[in-house]
């Protein structure tokens, strides 16, 4: 990677493996949902997302908030997951032009045999790499940087659980 202006030695390589360490986690945990269920990361979030019992959420358009995708990757993404009988979509009652996508029982059940692997994945690739003290830092240092995003209204996609 090139030099980053601004940037001293260890801040530069500070981005350099915070950025190679998610990219290389993620791909590694959607290799091994994709492997076992033929899904993606993006897949189990949005099934799992559904499973929750908050239906006015479930709009398109908060979803995708939600996900950090627009409203057309999360359309295309939701008509494949229809295909396979997870989700079904209906007209939303408060407004016509809405659409709501729900779980299906099948897609019930499918997400609890998915979450099986998708924990595996990360205790194997992520998890395991980690004492129980860096973890603890972990979390703290990831939780400044995303109050802090949010704080700019920078934050897209997937809010972290306090």
């Amino acid at each position: 990677m090139a030099w980053l202006p601004g940037l001293d030695g260890i801040e530069q390589h500070c981005w350099q493996q915070f950025l190679a360490c998610s990219l290389n986690v993620v791909d590694a945990v959607n290799v091994c949902l994709k492997g076992a269920h033929d899904l993606s990361i993006r897949d189990v979030l949005l099934l799992e997302l559904l499973s929750r019992p908050k239906r006015r959420e479930h709009r398109l358009c908060v979803l995708a908030e939600e996900l950090g995708v627009t409203q057309g990757q999360l359309s295309t993404q939701i008509r494949r997951l229809e295909g396979h009988g997870w989700i079904t979509r209906s007209p939303s009652p408060g407004d016509p032009r809405g659409i709501l996508p729900r779980i299906t029982s099948a897609g019930h059940t499918r997400l609890h045999a998915v979450m099986e692997t998708y924990a595996q994945g990360i205790r194997v690739h992520y998890l395991n790499q980690l004492k129980h003290e860096q973890m603890v830092n972990l979390v703290d240092s990831c939780r400044r940087i995303n109050d802090s995003l949010s704080t700019n209204g920078r934050t897209k996609g997937l809010k972290a659980a306090r």
